[in-house]
């Protein structure tokens, strides 16, 4: 294992131990150790996320008519107001995307 310190101010460090008492930890490395796999993870995510999407920018023309963006911003606003959930499942499943 490596060894990492780190400095935290007076309220934050008081705030760490009320919240790993309440969350039962019993120890400050094994609360920080779990609130850093849950960000890893989320930035995981995130980045699946984007990829997907790039994913589906790339094969915009694929959209029967709706490929027809001459920018990008044209599509981020077509992908945000349009964009419904059911046609994200469909072309999710279609695609193999995990969005």
């Amino acid at each position: 294992m490596e060894n990492v310190s780190l400095k935290l101010n007076s309220e934050l460090a008081r705030e760490l131990e009320r919240c790993m008492g309440a969350a039962h930890y019993s120890t400050k490395t094994e609360f920080i150790r779990e609130a850093i796999r849950e960000k890893l993870a989320k930035v995981r995510e995130e980045s699946a996320k984007e990829k997907a999407w790039g994913k589906l920018f790339a094969m915009r023309g694929a959209f029967k008519g709706k490929g027809k963006f001459e920018t990008d911003e044209e599509w981020h606003n077509w992908r945000s107001n349009v964009f419904s959930k059911q046609l994200e499942k469909e072309l999710s499943k279609k695609y193999g995307l995990k969005l």
